[in-house]
């Protein structure tokens, strides 16, 4: 097809889209989600806050100051998400990249931390104890005798330095996983991690228990049934606060908010690659539109992990946040936040989230042996 049909055939199909998408949300997506106050409460109630962090003593021998300091790391926070009780016994799901290892979500990969990924982050965060406690000038120090510039050099660069040259020994370590139940009065419990789906097939979820015996929890129902193009939906999670390592000690500020919208897509890829999400990918969806409606049940080429898209805004916090429908049961979770500058995009919100399909969230119980409540309505 030539380039000026194909741009022709593109315009038509996105004004068609915007006709559909305004039809929707004159019908479907009038749905009032206060009209239920227990929807509202109900959800809330089962949504809780998740961060992830490391502990561990570290020695460090500072070749400039000539000296050892032994640095307890009692807790380091990394990253902050959302999750929702999944059975009143203390189970929560959240998703895997809430709780795996922040270096490899940087490059677009999701890993589980293991024991050399907890090392890594408590010698990092022991190093920025050491220099504030005991020689701030020390990156300086190492920039100097490592003819690196003094402006691009950072506590990490710092860690790497003294681990190349044998002056930092972790003596223990451990990650974290902490979850704050609803209620401002709430303080933070210790979880596991029991499991998780198959990150080489970006299955971005995970099952967590509460390590406290907690009792009056009010679990989430799960919905098996495949959403449909249009249905409306709404999304709990608690957005990130800029001081993480004061989220738990001032629980005031730890509340859960919400959002709303339709679901406008299915999308087979990778729910944190951001790069993929351009103008090509509001073409595709736009497409996937009128193939859902015209034929629900759209090809999976490969063995590909199930997303949908919603046009539900979603801001970093969001992750691992339950997505549900008019009943309250769980449609899936909020993985990823599409941010974009253009104006278009702004405009149009085709797809301002993404969040993992249901049926993982069901496979990784079942295979754990832990009873939910699934309904298909």
């Amino acid at each position: 097809m030539g380039l000026i049909k194909k741009l022709i055939l593109s315009v038509i199909i996105i004004v068609v889209a915007i006709l559909f998408l305004i039809a929707a949300q004159s019908t479907i997506g009038n749905y009032d989600y206060s009209q239920s106050s227990s929807l509202t409460s109900q959800t809330a109630n089962s949504a809780v806050y998740i961060q992830n962090g490391v502990t561990g003593v570290v020695t460090i021998n500072d070749p400039f100051l000539h000296r050892t300091a032994r640095i307890d790391v009692i807790y380091d926070p990394l990253d902050t998400g959302s999750g929702f009780i999944v059975n009143k016994n203390g189970y929560v799901i959240t998703a895997l990249h809430v709780i795996g290892d922040l270096d490899s979500l940087n490059k677009q990969t999701l890993k589980i931390m293991d024991s050399n990924d907890v090392n890594r982050y408590v010698e990092r965060a022991a190093v920025k104890g050491y220099i504030s406690e005991y020689n701030p000038e020390l990156s300086s120090e190492v920039a100097a005798n490592t003819s690196t510039n003094p402006d691009k050099i950072n506590s990490n660069i710092t860690t790497d330095f003294l681990i190349q040259k044998n002056l930092i020994v972790v003596q223990s370590s451990k990650q974290v996983i902490k979850v704050n139940l609803p209620g401002s009065q709430s303080t933070p419990l210790n979880a596991t991690l029991v499991d998780t789906g198959n990150p080489s097939t970006d299955e971005d979820v995970a099952l967590l228990k509460i390590n406290t015996p907690v009792t009056n929890l009010h679990a989430l129902a799960v919905n098996s049934k495949r959403p449909v193009i249009f249905e409306g939906l709404h999304i709990y999670g608690y957005p990130g606060l800029d001081n993480a390592e004061n989220s738990f000690t001032n629980p005031s500020n730890i509340k859960p908010e919400s959002s709303s919208g339709l679901l406008t897509s299915e999308v087979y890829k990778n729910g944190t690659d951001s790069d993929k999400f351009d103008i090509n990918s509001i073409y595709e969806n736009i497409a996937n539109w009128f193939m859902l409606i015209t034929d629900p049940g759209t090809n999976n080429n490969g063995n590909n992990t199930l997303y949908y898209g919603t046009s539900a805004p979603t801001t970093q916090g969001y992750s691992g946040g339950p997505v549900v429908d008019s009943h309250n049961n769980v449609l899936g979770i909020i993985i990823f936040s599409i941010e974009s500058n253009s104006v278009f995009k702004q405009q149009i919100r085709f797809t301002s989230s993404l969040f993992l399909s249901s049926q993982y969230i069901i496979q990784l119980c079942k295979k754990n042996h832990i009873p939910i409540k699934v309904v298909n309505t």
